[in-house]
């Protein structure tokens, strides 16, 4: 599929222009990438927009299908982001708001990790949002709560931020071991592939 064609392509160059901004050449690589069902590691300079290489393909990829906003409450959970580091969770969720109400695009943002009330996380149980920012360890505690295995229906992908934060511990092991646990999920109710770590994960250069 050549996105330059697409109307998810279109509508994002469109909002690029009018901010005066156009993206770099690895973005429009990726987002290519993704639209093709490849995975992959994303890997430049800090402020080069990795975050928008990787978030904005699901969008695309959303706007092209038309899914924006016919998911049901459950079911809605298209992206999920795992990072390690609590204080960027907060930033990067601001960041993809305030993007998403800029593109006039009605997805909602969660983040999800220890410092989250009990009473937002149940609510996130109840309704999904389309994308979901999360730790490690909470992943695991999402993936051990009982009937949790109809959230990721209809996820589309996972990004592993500050990878080179996880590989070779104990965290990346966690994060390997969820995201295995989540294809098999995806298995047993689709038979669906998702991308996932092995394939399109996403590196901070330091």
């Amino acid at each position: 599929m050549d996105q330059t064609k697409t109307k998810g392509y279109k509508k994002i160059k469109a909002w690029l222009k009018a901010n005066k901004r156009r993206p770099f050449q690895f973005q429009e690589d990726a987002w290519q990438y993704y639209l093709d069902g490849y995975g992959g590691l994303v890997n430049a300079p800090t402020g080069f927009g990795k975050t928008f290489s990787l978030f904005l393909a699901v969008v695309i990829e959303a706007l092209n299908a038309s899914e924006a906003n016919n998911k049901k409450a459950k079911d809605r959970l298209q992206l999920i982001w795992i990072t390690p580091l609590r204080s960027l969770a907060k930033d990067i969720a601001r960041a993809m708001r305030e993007t998403l109400l800029e593109l006039e695009l009605d997805w909602h943002v969660g983040v999800r990790n220890g410092d989250t009330s009990q009473a937002e996380k149940l609510q996130q149980k109840k309704s999904m949002p389309e994308i979901l920012l999360i730790t490690p360890e909470s992943l695991h505690l999402l993936l051990a709560q009982k009937g949790s295995s109809t959230l990721f229906r209809n996820l589309k992908c996972i990004v592993a931020d500050e990878w080179h934060e996880l590989l070779g511990s104990k965290r990346g092991v966690l994060v390997e071991l969820a995201i295995s646990r989540i294809k098999g999920l995806q298995k047993l109710e689709k038979n669906q592939f998702l991308r996932n770590l092995g394939d399109f994960c996403h590196h901070w250069q330091y």
